[in-house]
C-alpha cells in the first residue's frame, strides 16, 4: 500500500508539469499542411473544414480557406499524413485492462521455460493486489520447447496461494490445487458446456483448463478488484487504444472478471471525453442487460450485436478443422493431440441455427468466432438458414479470425453479405510453427486475406487484444508482408494485401462491418471528424517502415484526444482507487 501511495504522489508531481486538461475542440477547424488520405478511393486532398465535430468540406487549401470563417482553428499537420480514424473491430478491452496487470509470462519477454518459472516463483514470493497469482501469456507455439506446467510443479511454487496461468490466446489455462479448491472443483465436477477440466487416467484433475467456459469457472473464484481499481485499469486501457492510433473499437464480448462488466465498461466508454468510441458485441446471456445500458443517446457507445464462439484456438488444437491436425512433435508431444484429431465444435448445427435465427429475428448482427473449416461451414449454414427463414437484406453478419477459410467459403460468405475479419497477427507471431500445426499445404493458405479481398466481401483486420499487443502498424505491416517474427519463408505470399487495401480494412471496411459507415471510415462531408495523424504517408513505406510509423495524435468528433502517459486525470483515478481500497 505504501508503494501505491508513493506512486500516486509521483503521478501528481509529474502532472504539475503538464496542462491540467486537454485543450477543448474549436467549433471551426481547418486541417492542412500535410497529406490527407480520405480513403474514399485513393483520393487525397489538401485541407478539411470541420464544424462542431462534423466534416463540412474537403478540397484545396484555397477552397477551404474561402469556405471556413476567418477565426477557424488551424491544425497544421507539419508534413505528416491524416487518415480516417483507425478502427479496431475485434478487441477485448476489459480482459486487456485486467491482464495488463497480470504476471507476464509471454514468449515476447522470456527466452526459455526456466525464465518463466523463475518469474512465477518471484511472483509467488511477493505480495500482490489480490491473494491470487494470475499470470498471462504462456505460449508453447511462440516459445519452443515449453512443456505444460504440471499440477505438482505449480503446487510447489505456490502451495497455499491460488495460481492460474492463462495462455496467450486465452483458450487454455493451468491452475494449481489451491485455485481448483477455491473454485470448488474436484474429480466429480462435471465439465462445463463447450469446455473441459482435464483429468488423468485415474480421473483426477490435472489443473489444465480447456476453453473459455472452463477457464471462466475458475476465474469466477478470483476475488474481484474494487470498481475504482477496475475503472482505473480500464481508463488506462482506453488511453492505450487512442495512443496506438485507434478512434473506434469493437468490443467483441466483455471477457473479464468484474461485478457488472457491462456497466463498468459503459461507464468508461460513455464519458464525454472518451478517447475512443465503442461498439459492443455482447454474449447472448447478457443481451437484455446490454440493451438497458448500450442503446441510449450517447454518441460514444453503441450495441452492435451478439458474439458467439463456434470453435477454439488452433494453437491448443481447439479449431475445428476439416482434416486432422498435422502429426508432428509440436502436436503430439507439446499439445498432446490424439491421432486424427480435428478439434471440436461448440454447438450442433441445430443449436447454431437457433442462436443465429434468434439474432436475425431480433435485428442483431451476430459475430461468430470460427477458425477451422468445419466451424466456418457450420456458421455459414446457420447464417444462410436464418436469412432464408427471416430475410433482412440490411442485416450483415460477420465471421471472426478465419485461419483456414476455403475459397468456396469465401465466395459463399460474399454471396450472403457476410463480412470477414482476419486475425493476421497469427502469421506474424506463429508463422514459424504453422507447418508443424497444419502442414505445408494449409500453411500456404492460412489467413487468405488476399483471396477474400478479391471476392468483393467486406474484409477487416484485427488484433484480438490481449491475444496480441496493441499495435495497428504491426497489423498493417503483417497484412502486406506476411513475414513471421522469427524469420523464415513468407506465409502465403500470394495472400498479401497492398497498403491501400490494408488501410481500407482498418478504416472504411471496419466501419461497414460495425454498421457505422454512414458516420466514420472515410474523410468525407457529413461524417464525424475522427482522424488519425501519422508522421509519414503509409503508402510510401514498406512493411518494416510501417511497423515503425509514429502515430502523432488522434481526433474524435473534432476533439483532440489527450494521449499523454501521465495526466492529472490519471492521478485522480489512482487516488480514487487507493481511497476505495482503504475504505472498503
Amino acid at each position: 500500500m505504501k508503494r501505491l501511495i508513493v506512486t500516486a504522489l509521483a503521478l501528481l508531481l509529474l502532472s504539475w508539469g503538464v496542462s491540467l486538461r486537454a485543450p477543448a475542440a474549436s467549433q471551426h477547424q481547418i486541417f492542412h499542411g500535410g497529406t490527407i488520405r480520405t480513403m474514399a478511393g485513393d483520393e487525397t486532398v489538401e485541407a478539411i473544414y470541420v464544424r462542431d465535430g462534423v466534416i463540412i468540406a474537403t478540397g484545396s487549401k484555397a477552397e477551404i480557406e474561402a469556405l471556413a470563417p476567418w477565426n477557424a482553428k488551424r491544425v497544421n499537420l507539419l508534413g505528416g499524413t491524416l487518415v480516417p480514424g483507425l478502427i479496431e473491430p475485434h478487441t477485448h478491452p476489459l480482459a486487456s485492462a485486467q491482464l495488463g496487470a497480470a504476471v507476464d509470462v509471454s514468449g515476447v519477454s522470456h527466452a526459455s521455460r526456466d525464465e518463466i518459472m523463475e518469474t512465477l516463483r518471484r511472483a509467488a514470493s511477493q505480495r500482490g493486489l489480490t491473494p491470487w497469482i494470475i499470470a498471462f501469456g504462456w505460449d508453447p507455439a511462440m516459445l519452443d520447447p515449453l512443456p505444460p506446467p504440471g499440477l505438482a510443479e505449480l503446487d510447489a511454487i505456490a502451495p497455499e496461494r491460488p495460481m492460474i496461468i492463462l495462455t496467450q490466446m486465452m483458450h487454455e489455462a493451468f491452475a494449481n490445487s489451491a485455485a481448483l479448491a477455491a473454485a470448488g472443483l474436484g474429480s466429480t465436477t462435471p465439465d462445463p458446456e463447450n469446455g473441459q477440466f482435464e483429468r488423468d487416467a485415474d480421473g483426477n484433475l490435472t489443473g489444465r483448463l480447456i476453453e473459455i467456459s472452463a477457464i471462466g469457472q475458475v476465474m469466477a473464484a478470483v476475488p474481484q478488484a474494487g470498481d475504482a481499481a477496475l475503472n482505473l485499469l480500464l481508463n488506462l486501457q482506453y488511453d492505450a487504444y487512442a495512443r496506438a492510433g485507434y478512434t473506434t473499437i469493437g468490443a467483441a464480448s466483455l471477457v473479464g472478471n468484474a461485478r457488472d462488466p457491462l456497466a463498468l465498461v459503459h461507464g468508461v466508454a460513455s464519458q464525454p471525453r472518451a478517447p475512443v468510441s465503442t461498439a459492443l458485441y455482447t454474449a447472448p446471456a447478457r443481451r437484455d442487460h446490454a440493451l438497458e445500458l448500450w442503446t441510449g443517446e450517447d454518441a460514444n457507445t453503441s450495441l452492435a450485436g451478439i458474439k458467439i464462439w463456434m470453435d477454439g484456438s488452433p494453437f491448443i488444437g481447439g479449431a475445428a478443422l476439416a482434416e486432422p491436425y498435422q502429426r508432428s512433435h509440436f502436436t503430439q508431444d507439446v499439445l498432446g493431440l490424439a491421432p486424427d484429431w480435428r478439434g471440436t465444435l461448440n454447438y450442433s448445427q441445430d443449436a447454431a441455427n437457433a442462436l443465429v435465427l434468434e439474432a436475425q429475428r431480433g435485428g442483431y448482427q451476430i459475430a461468430i468466432h470460427a477458425q477451422g473449416e468445419a466451424a466456418i461451414e457450420m456458421a455459414l449454414n446457420a447464417i444462410e438458414a436464418a436469412q432464408t427463414a427471416a430475410p433482412d437484406p440490411m442485416l450483415h453478419h460477420r465471421l471472426e479470425h478465419l485461419a483456414l477459410i476455403t475459397p468456396a467459403q469465401i465466395e459463399r460468405a460474399a454471396r450472403l453479405g457476410v463480412s470477414l475479419g482476419f486475425f493476421v497477427d497469427h502469421v506474424r507471431f506463429y508463422g514459424h510453427i504453422l507447418p508443424d500445426l497444419v502442414g505445408p499445404d494449409r500453411t500456404a493458405r492460412y489467413m487468405p486475406v488476399g483471396d477474400a479481398f478479391a471476392s468483393g466481401a467486406v474484409i477487416t483486420l484485427h488484433g484480438d487484444h490481449p491475444a496480441t499487443p496493441i499495435d495497428p502498424m504491426r497489423t498493417l505491416g503483417t497484412a502486406i508482408e506476411r513475414q513471421p517474427r522469427q524469420g523464415g519463408e513468407l506465409i502465403g505470399p500470394d495472400q498479401r494485401l497492398n497498403t491501400q487495401q490494408a488501410l481500407e480494412a482498418m478504416t472504411i471496411n471496419a466501419a461497414r462491418q460495425l454498421g457505422l459507415e454512414a458516420e466514420i471510415g472515410t474523410i468525407e462531408p457529413g461524417k464525424r471528424a475522427d482522424f488519425t495523424w501519422l508522421a509519414r504517408d503509409p503508402l510510401s513505406l514498406d512493411a518494416g517502415e510501417l511497423r515503425q510509423l509514429e502515430v502523432r495524435g488522434t481526433w474524435v468528433a473534432g476533439r483532440p484526444v489527450d494521449t499523454r502517459m501521465i495526466t492529472l486525470r490519471h492521478a485522480g483515478l489512482v487516488l480514487r482507487a487507493i481511497w476505495s481500497s482503504l475504505t472498503t
